[in-house]
């Protein structure tokens, strides 16, 4: 079982949608996934497909041990993927949990449970917060997203001292291996955006992904509950995460 943690230190830099999307990718390529939705706006949820009104268990109830992530874990709109999902409740089971035994470790004990699985992919919250820790302490490996912009940038230094520290704290042998350019506007919206991805790339090297166009197409597939390769398999977005799955493969991250 291969466990990424999808995290970054600002909210709404395509971090679900890179999620969501390489979940269908490598379902569609055959690989059995599941994604573990850390956060309680739940939009990784959605667009999976599932009503978050309607849950029986959420993933906040696995990590307070009221029920088993096997019990919790619910089919998608996707072939090949399996979700442990959230809702609002989620919010407030993160509190509940800062005062629980072995918090940090509740992420990786959770997913011991799940078997015939090749690919856990999680969608951590916006925030560098005791979820994230979680994520990284279970993961073997982290990406992170960041607009074009020096703001985002800035919050990749922050997520590495995070792992660092995870490393240290927790004995645990998960780096930081790759960051995906999302939401990157075309070469005609200025010269900053261009230079702010030749300062990732001058900065992270070999880490820095693909880019990932900015496109209407995210937003619609969201709206439609329909993963991009499902919803615009022929768009260039969807081609684009199609070259982040590829270098990721290549890399030998996934």
């Amino acid at each position: 079982m291969n466990i990424i943690a999808v995290a970054n230190a600002a909210g709404s830099a395509g971090k679900t949608t890179t999620v969501v999307t390489l979940a269908a990718l490598l379902a569609e390529a055959g690989q059995r996934v599941v994604v573990v939705d850390l956060d309680g706006q739940a939009n990784a949820t959605r667009w999976l497909g599932v009503d978050p009104r309607t849950l029986a268990h959420t993933v906040g109830d696995v990590l307070l041990d009221e029920c088993s992530a096997v019990e919790a874990l619910v089919e998608t709109n996707t072939q090949g993927v399996h979700l442990l999902p959230s809702n609002s409740s989620v919010n407030g089971d993160a509190l509940e949990l800062r005062d629980a035994v072995g918090r940090e470790m509740r992420v990786k004990t959770a997913i011991r449970d799940l078997s015939d699985v090749d690919v856990v992919l999680i969608d951590c919250p916006g925030t560098i917060g005791l979820m994230t820790v979680m994520a990284l302490v279970a993961a073997d490996a982290a990406l992170t997203v960041a607009q074009p912009s020096m703001k985002e940038l800035e919050g990749i230094e922050e997520l590495e001292k995070t792992i660092s520290e995870v490393r240290k704290f927790f004995g645990a042998d998960v780096s930081l291996r790759g960051a995906v350019p999302c939401i990157v506007p075309p070469a005609s919206a200025g010269r900053l955006y261009a230079n702010s991805v030749e300062l990732a790339r001058d900065t992270y090297d070999d880490l820095v992904l693909p880019p990932v166009r900015r496109s209407v197409k995210a937003a619609e597939a969201y709206a439609f509950a329909q993963p991009l390769p499902l919803f615009a398999p022929r768009e260039g977005v969807t081609e684009d995460y199609r070259g982040v799955l590829g270098r990721l493969q290549a890399t030998g991250v996934l």
